[in-house]
């Protein structure tokens, strides 16, 4: 058997991108997703944003799996993607807080017999959560590992980051408990926030805001935000008032 040093090499895998994108509701998140390439969406019970969207004309028929309304259905469904020989271009999972509440509620229905106070003590539960959630997205890792995109949708909120040497400020993230999301950020090649361009003026001492229908995405980290990328970005892409343009410029910028 050869050693380890003389296996060392240069040489890349081809794999899929891992990537999460968040936003506000309306800004187009799912509507963008379905025109990523050869999607497939895996859509937790209560995001009926697919079906909507299918039914006004806005998006083309999109493949998607049964509405997942478990955690083990769940874990199920993208276990039998990975066995399978079909490879897709893009996984979409619609939204990131729906699929960590059906997680966290298999957790305190299986561990703690239902009741959310033993659950929440002690942080138990939710670090309990954590480990299902990291077997979670080490099997969106083997479906990257096939040559899938897996692209994570989520909601957004405004949270206070406690800053070890300046003043504690806010700033806008994905919504999710932080055991779950501080997994997710480490999983995640890419972090990406849409929004919509917009303009603050002052009159009379008020701020007020004027926006546009042009979508705008933020792809770096900075005080205000939490993202990055691994392609060398620009700070931020505008993306067009289309959901079509949008997914054009993505797929460009992450090699889609």
């Amino acid at each position: 058997m050869s050693s380890f040093l003389e296996r060392i090499t240069t040489a890349t895998t081809t794999r899929g991108e891992k990537t999460v994108i968040s936003g506000g509701e309306g800004v187009g998140k799912t509507s963008t997703a379905a025109h990523f390439p050869d999607p497939v969406f895996l859509v937790a019970a209560g995001e009926d944003s697919l079906g909507i969207l299918h039914e006004a004309g806005q998006i083309p028929a999109t493949p998607a799996f049964p509405p997942m309304d478990n955690w083990l259905d769940t874990c199920r469904a993208l276990d039998e993607l990975l066995e399978s020989d079909k490879v897709p271009g893009t996984l979409v999972l619609d939204a990131l807080d729906g699929f960590e509440a059906l997680a966290s509620e298999h957790i305190k229905d299986t561990k703690y017999g239902g009741n959310r106070q033993k659950f929440e003590q002690f942080f138990n539960g939710w670090t309990e959560t954590a480990d299902s959630w990291r077997s979670f997205l080490h099997v969106l890792n083997m479906i990257a590992d096939k040559g899938t995109n897996v692209i994570i949708l989520a909601h957004i909120e405004v949270k206070k980051m406690k800053s070890p040497d300046t003043i504690d400020y806010d700033r806008w993230q994905p919504a999710a408990n932080r055991y779950i999301w501080a997994l997710t950020a480490r999983w995640s090649d890419n972090i990406l926030q849409l929004g919509c361009v917009q303009n603050i003026e002052e009159t009379n001492g008020k701020a007020k805001a004027h926006g546009t229908s042009d979508r705008i995405m933020y792809t770096s980290i900075n005080p205000a935000r939490v993202c990055k990328n691994r392609h060398g970005m620009e700070e931020q892409y505008l993306l067009g008032s289309s959901a079509e343009a949008a997914a054009k410029v993505i797929t460009g910028t992450l090699n889609l």
